[in-house]
C-alpha cells in the first residue's frame, strides 16, 4: 500500500509558487536540451553529411541512469525528480547522451545548464511570491470595505490562511462572481459562530443576582422643617394642643340574681300538719 501524499497545509502561500519555479525550471532544461539537440543533428549534417543516431544495444534503461548521474551533478535533486518523473525523460537522456557522443564538453556545458536552471527558478519564485502579496494586499483592503471592524474581520486578517483565502477571493473574482456579497454572508455566518460559541460557554442556570436597591425597605420621609419666621412679624403662637380625655372607669357588670329554686307540691294522700308553735 502506497502511503498518500500529505494535503497541502493552508497558510503555505509559496507552496505554489515553489512548485510553479520548479516546472519553469524544468521547461527552461526541456528547451536548452531540444535547441542543443537540434544543433546536434544540424551540425553533424553540415560536418558528417549525415546525422548520427546512438547505438541500439545502450537500451533506455542505461541512457536513463547515466544521464540522471550526470544531471543529478549540477541540478537540485528536486528539479532533477521533476525531469525523470515527466514522460519524455527517455528522450532528454538520449539527447543528453548523443550530444555527448557527439563531443559535446558536458563538463562545461551542464554547470552553465544548471546555473540557468536555477536563475529560472528563483526568478520565477519571486515573481509569485510578489504577484501573490500584491493580490493579499489588494484583497485586505476588499475585505475592510465589505466587512465592518470586529472579530470577525480581525479573525481572517490574522489567520495562518489569509494567503490561501485571498487567492481564492481572486479567483471568485476573475470568474465574475461578486465577492463582496461573498464576504457579507462570511460576516453574517462569523457572527453567528461567535454568538454559538458564546453562549455555549456562558453558564445556562446562572440567576441573576438581586438588585440590593430594590430589596432594601425604603426610608422614612424627613421632618418637615419649620418655616422661619418673616422679619417683622411676631412669632404666631403655636396652638394649644387639645387636652386628653379623662379617662373613664369600667362600668361593673350587671350581676343577674340566680331564680329561687321551685318548691316541690306536697305528695298527694298527705295532708299538711298544723304548726303546733302558730299563734291562733
Amino acid at each position: 500500500m502506497t502511503t498518500p501524499a500529505p494535503a497541502q497545509l493552508p497558510g503555505e502561500p509559496f507552496s505554489e509558487a515553489l512548485s510553479e519555479a520548479a516546472q519553469a525550471a524544468g521547461m527552461s532544461v526541456r528547451l536548452i536540451l531540444t535547441i542543443a539537440d537540434a544543433v546536434r543533428r544540424a551540425s553533424q549534417k553540415h560536418h558528417h553529411g549525415e546525422e548520427q543516431y546512438l547505438p541500439e544495444d545502450l537500451g533506455q534503461v542505461a541512457e536513463s541512469w547515466w544521464s540522471a548521474d550526470e544531471l543529478g551533478k549540477h541540478l537540485p535533486a528536486s528539479l532533477l525528480d521533476h525531469l525523470t518523473a515527466g514522460e519524455d525523460w527517455p528522450v532528454m537522456a538520449r539527447q543528453l547522451m548523443s550530444l555527448s557522443r557527439a563531443g559535446v564538453d558536458l563538463a562545461t556545458f551542464l554547470p552553465n545548464l544548471g546555473t540557468m536552471a536555477s536563475g529560472v527558478e528563483h526568478a520565477v519564485a519571486k515573481n509569485i511570491a510578489r504577484i501573490q502579496a500584491e493580490g493579499t494586499d489588494r484583497w485586505a483592503g476588499h475585505l475592510r470595505t465589505a466587512i465592518p471592524e470586529g472579530l470577525v474581520r480581525d479573525a481572517i486578517l490574522a489567520s495562518p490562511a489569509w494567503p490561501d483565502i485571498a487567492a481564492h477571493m481572486g479567483r471568485l473574482h476573475d470568474q465574475g462572481v461578486d465577492v463582496a456579497r461573498i464576504l457579507n454572508h462570511a460576516h453574517a455566518a462569523g457572527l453567528g459562530v461567535d454568538q454559538a460559541i458564546a453562549a455555549a460557554v456562558a453558564p445556562a442556570s446562572a440567576a441573576p443576582a438581586p438588585d440590593p436597591a430594590a430589596a432594601a425597605p425604603p426610608a422614612p420621609p424627613a421632618p418637615a422643617a419649620p418655616a422661619a419666621p418673616t422679619p417683622g412679624t411676631a412669632p404666631t403662637p403655636a396652638a394649644p394642643a387639645p387636652a386628653p380625655a379623662p379617662a373613664t372607669a369600667p362600668t361593673p357588670p350587671v350581676r343577674t340574681p340566680a331564680p329561687a329554686p321551685a318548691v316541690a307540691p306536697p305528695a298527694p294522700g298527705t295532708a299538711q300538719k298544723p304548726d303546733p308553735w302558730a299563734t291562733p
